[in-house]
């Protein structure tokens, strides 16, 4: 990076102001205060950066990263043509603009070493939290929240932690749980270090589970396979048998619970993809238009205002056009995300796990990722911008370069 003392100093901020936004969503609890702190301290420093540093917008022009920026400007350019559409077309301006600077930030940050770092914290204080939810819901019912049957989404006290819906709890704690068990398995900590990681990671899987939250349960264990398929050695498999055979006999403890599960079903997931089959005829070209919803009732009685699915939903609203050019930008993370030189890297073997939990919970449970930041934006723009940021070639420091002429 640029000595430049502007740029140190707003990178700085960027690195305080990206923590922030991935912890605040435990223990802000005002919407408004929580999108200030946000703009001032990610978005904006981001923004600076983007301007400042030659070889950051280089970066965000390469290949990789040009798939999405079609995307962006094609729901841009759907925004304004679509008259159907329910997103003004400045408001997706807006929307794509805040992306690509997340998209920065992310890279800046993974470049500068300091992406570990924000995402490690994180996960250590959202595993506290989780740990302190569980024994908080115990508290308040009477017995172990494991077994009471109910859906947790919040830390049971004030308006802490309180994602307002299972499932985006599932998918914030989640995502952190499958970052830590990564972690866990891929570098070496010390003893301390070790026990508070592993006890961060129970916690989390302990929250995850009290979510009854089944799609992103497969989109964990799909996640922590790839990791344990993909990463493990002698160092770590004694963690891995360890770690088997608590939770073999956390399942037969709890293997009433997840019986329960199976009445569930796809609880009318499949009534509503057979509904926008079915009005497939109506949208495929040219989409229904950005913003909006898959209004869908099932017997006159039941209705839901999204597909439950973001390709179905962004095929919906986008057209034909649109979803290749969503599947495309999934297709290319994916593929950078198998590259194992990339893998020697700090950050560059954890892209992939992340982005199979994000995918697989979106197959099922979250619609949109053009929204607001908060919990999809980390579930999904987040891993895209890791696998993005990797870089084959590390940057030697300049002083071993100069040693070694």
């Amino acid at each position: 990076m640029k000595s430049s003392a502007v740029l140190r100093y707003t990178l700085f901020i960027l690195t305080i102001g990206f923590t922030t936004h991935l912890t605040g969503l435990l223990f802000i609890v005002d919407g408004s205060t929580y999108t200030t702190i946000s703009n001032l301290g990610l978005f904006l420093p981001a923004l600076i950066l983007c301007s400042g540093d030659t070889d950051l917008r280089r970066s965000l022009t390469q290949k990789r990263y040009r798939p999405i920026l079609l995307l962006l400007a094609f729901s841009m350019l759907m925004a304004l043509l679509n008259p159907n559409a329910a997103t003004p077309a400045f408001i997706q301006f807006k929307t794509v603009l805040y992306i690509t600077l997340y998209l920065g930030a992310i890279h800046i940050l993974n470049r500068e070493g300091l992406l570990e770092k924000c995402l490690t914290l994180t996960f250590v204080v959202a595993g506290l939290f989780a740990i302190a939810g569980l024994l908080i819901h115990s508290v308040q019912h009477g017995q172990n929240i494991l077994f009471s049957g109910k859906r947790i989404f919040s830390l049971g006290y004030g308006d802490y932690a309180n994602f307002k819906n299972p499932i985006i709890a599932a998918l914030y704690f989640g995502f952190f749980g499958i970052y830590g068990f990564h972690l866990l398995l891929t570098k070496t900590f010390g003893l301390w270090s070790r026990v508070l990681f592993s006890v961060c990671i129970l916690g989390l899987s302990m929250y995850l589970f009290c979510t009854l939250s089944r799609a992103v349960w497969l989109g964990y264990g799909m996640a922590a396979c790839t990791t344990i398929l993909f990463h493990h050695n002698y160092r770590s498999r004694k963690w891995l048998y360890l770690a088997g055979i608590f939770f073999i006999v956390l399942a037969a403890w709890l293997w009433p619970i997840l019986i329960q599960q199976q009445g569930r079903g796809f609880s009318l997931r499949d009534d509503i993809w057979a509904g926008w089959l079915s009005r497939f005829g109506d949208f495929w070209i040219f989409g229904a238009g950005a913003g909006r919803d898959f209004d869908f009732c099932i017997a006159g009685t039941v209705c839901f205002n999204q597909a439950h699915n973001l390709l179905l939903q962004f095929f919906y609203e986008f057209g034909i056009m649109g979803a290749a050019l969503m599947l495309l930008t999934i297709f290319y993370a994916f593929k950078y995300s198998l590259d194992k030189r990339a893998w020697r890297l700090p950050m560059g073997s954890i892209g992939l796990p992340l982005f199979l939990f994000g995918i697989t919970a979106a197959l099922f449970d979250y619609h949109t990722v053009f929204n607001r930041p908060g919990v999809y934006w980390i579930v999904f723009w987040l891993p895209i911008g890791i696998i993005l940021s990797q870089t084959t070639r590390p940057v030697v420091p300049h002083k071993e370069a100069a040693h070694a002429h």
